[in-house]
């Protein structure tokens, strides 16, 4: 399976069908990837490349996608099916899930930001909250299915940021940049001297003690303090949730 983090660029698969007339892409055998395990949203019918429904560019020769998100042609630069301002087309090319970048400005499922200093920026995961599941397709089958959605950490040599699939990015401003590390889960993180979830600092967090318990349910706890998300709870409570 090809890395999630700086992905290569392919082109689009081509579908022999009409996308005015094509039926339920999340259940149709057609837009599976086997590989990634996942629905493919940039297609093409030889004609136009389309982002699911909708018609993206008529430039099929050079079109090359990076994933679900960031693509690009011969001459514009894609959020999904819109194309991006101000891009410098050479170098613009993808991060993560959720990252891309060109020499000036950095990119995420909400539009344009810009980091503090976009010489040292960089991502500290896959950009991913994996969704996984199993879904009966239109002819039948059950096939495997992972959502990727946009959520992960990145930092400059000034800056950390987060981003959640909420449109906007969050600069965490008490996060060291040079210690931070992520979990690569979507949510926790940590640096020399803080604990994060979800870009929220875990109050009164003893970091030598600290642990993850159960990623799913989003519990940690240290030797003192019980956490469910970013939120101090009881034990009573935190053992309870366990329990569900």
């Amino acid at each position: 399976m090809e890395s999630i983090r700086n992905p290569l660029p392919k082109p689009p698969k081509y579908m022999d069908t009409d996308y005015r007339t094509l039926p339920d892409i999340e259940s149709n055998p057609l837009f599976y990837d086997e590989d990634a395990q996942e629905i493919l949203c940039y297609w093409t019918d030889g004609k136009m490349v389309y982002w699911r429904y909708s018609p993206v560019s008529n430039d099929v020769e050079h079109f090359v996608w990076f994933n679900n998100h960031f693509a690009k042609d011969s001459k514009h630069c894609f959020l999904q099916r819109k194309k991006l301002r101000n891009v410098d087309h050479a170098s613009f090319t993808a991060l993560n899930n959720c990252y891309a970048r060109d020499c000036k400005s950095v990119w995420t499922t909400g539009g344009r930001f810009e980091p503090e200093d976009i010489s040292s920026f960089v991502v500290c995961d896959d950009g991913v909250n994996l969704v996984e599941m199993v879904r009966t397709m239109s002819d039948g089958t059950q096939r495997p299915i992972r959502v990727r959605i946009p959520y992960g950490y990145a930092k400059d040599s000034k800056a950390v940021y987060y981003e959640n699939f909420a449109g906007k990015i969050k600069i965490l401003k008490k996060a060291d940049p040079t210690t931070f590390v992520s979990n690569n889960d979507g949510y926790f993180a940590w640096d020399a001297k803080s604990i994060f979830w979800g870009g929220y600092l875990l109050p009164k967090a003893d970091l030598q003690s600290w642990r993850i318990v159960n990623t799913e349910m989003d519990l940690s706890r240290d030797d003192k303090h019980f956490y469910i998300l970013n939120k101090l709870v009881t034990e009573e409570e935190w053992n309870q949730k366990l329990l569900e």
